[in-house]
């Protein structure tokens, strides 16, 4: 038995998606799509079609990207049609956090965060960071006037 078949519009949320619209119909869909993404132009948002399993939970869905806006992809085609089989809804996620190794923080050596396309960095390796030298002395030579100042003010 198979369900009704809708498309959504869908927009992340911390690690999910957003509904912003549910539709009937493909063209309605693309409609939909296209206003969300002049609107949430700054962030991903995806056109799928979702096929119900059956009509008395609609829960239980398959679903297939149609089209994706991705601000952040230098692409901007169409991307490949992906069939998401009901393995996503019958498998549980797992939530056991691996210990956070030493060194993988920002501006340390380890994977840390990168922007996107530049490998990561191997191990031993660091990323260099440029020292605002001119603000460090001039913050001391702040420092040592206000010092002279305080010594002079109060004669010591």
């Amino acid at each position: 038995m198979s369900g009704p078949r809708k498309y959504a519009v869908q927009k992340p949320k911390g690690s999910k998606w957003e509904t912003l619209a549910l539709v009937d119909d493909l063209s309605s869909g693309k409609q939909a799509f296209h206003s969300a993404v002049s609107q949430h132009a700054a962030v991903p948002v995806r056109l799928i079609q979702v096929d119900f399993i059956n009509d008395d939970a609609l829960s239980d869905f398959d679903w297939r990207l149609i089209e994706l806006h991705d601000p952040r992809s230098d692409t901007g085609g169409r991307p490949k049609p992906t069939i998401i089989a009901g393995s996503e809804r019958t498998q549980p996620r797992k939530a056991a956090k691996r210990p956070a190794r030493r060194g993988t923080g920002m501006g340390g050596t380890g994977g840390g965060l990168r922007p996107p396309g530049q490998p990561p960095l191997s191990r031993g390796q660091s990323e260099r960071v440029p020292v605002p030298v001119p603000t460090y002395v001039a913050a001391f030579l702040f420092g040592a006037a206000a010092l002279i100042l305080w010594a002079v003010w109060f004669r010591i």
